[in-house]
């Protein structure tokens, strides 16, 4: 598994028994399998060589390809191969998931749970996807030791603009990657996605995270393929289907990301 895994440039990954992991989404669990271990990876997506030039607050989990994409493609590699070796079934899942990952990855030791609410790797800092393997037979653990936390520097809570995260954790209402994605905004939140010039997402408490300070970059080619650096309203209106769905924010309808865009360059008209 070792030499598969770093063929994929996969470097942080364990394995679990996952009777140990928290099940959320049961009905997503195959049926009349009982499952036994889980090989828990995370999927690097920074890359040195991404410089945005359009001046606009976006993760660059919008700028880069949706890593749904990568993991689909890393399963339909990977599962045959799983599969023959572990000697039954195997099943993939990435976000839309029966456990809770990010419980998965720090049960695992590949980080820990940063105050802004992200699994924080040694190599990696917090620009991470977590992806999982579920395997119908038991397989020997490999877990690693647990990361020692926080520097407990508070630069993610004095960072954030509108407060949104303190020593209770993310305050999921007031944060802007997730006010960004909403379908319906209030005019409080358009307010605030144009006052700091938010088009989706937001990564203002990862560049303030010392743990970033110089943290690996991903060397998956795939998150260096298409990268939007200049974000415009052409781009986003003129993108044809295919092209649009390559990126995370497709997930909701071309219009939001465009009335997005137009707030955060003042050309929306947020009281209406």
């Amino acid at each position: 598994m070792k030499t598969l895994l770093q063929s994929k440039s996969i470097t942080e990954y364990a394995v679990i028994n996952f009777n140990k992991l928290k099940v959320i989404n049961p009905r997503l669990l195959p049926e009349r399998i009982d499952i036994k271990s889980a090989l828990v990876i995370l999927i690097p997506y920074r890359h040195e060589d991404i410089k945005a030039t359009d001046g606009l607050n976006a993760g660059l989990f919008a700028r880069c390809k949706d890593y749904h994409g990568y993991f689909n493609a890393l399963a339909k590699d990977l599962i045959p191969y799983l599969e023959e070796t572990s000697g039954g079934r195997v099943f993939g899942f990435a976000d839309h998931s029966p456990i809770h990952e990010k419980d998965a990855a720090l049960k695992c030791g590949l980080g820990f749970i940063g105050k802004n609410g992200l699994i924080i790797n040694k190599r990696y800092g917090s620009y991470v996807f977590i992806g999982e393997f579920l395997f119908e037979k038991q397989l020997p653990e490999l877990l690693h030791k647990t990361e020692p936390g926080c520097l407990a520097c508070n630069a993610c809570i004095n960072a954030c603009p509108t407060q949104a995260i303190d020593k209770g954790g993310v305050k999921i209402n007031e944060c802007l990657s997730c006010i960004s994605q909403k379908n319906n905004k209030t005019t409080e939140e358009l307010t605030l996605l144009a006052e700091n010039r938010t088009l989706w997402g937001c990564d203002i408490c990862q560049q303030v995270c010392p743990h970033n300070n110089g943290a690996s970059y991903s060397l998956l080619p795939y998150f260096a393929e298409d990268i939007i650096t200049e974000f415009t309203e052409d781009l986003l209106c003129s993108m044809n289907e295919e092209n649009y769905k390559k990126y995370a924010f497709s997930y909701r309808k071309r219009k939001v990301i465009i009335q997005n865009f137009l707030t955060a360059k003042g050309k929306y008209d947020i009281m209406t």
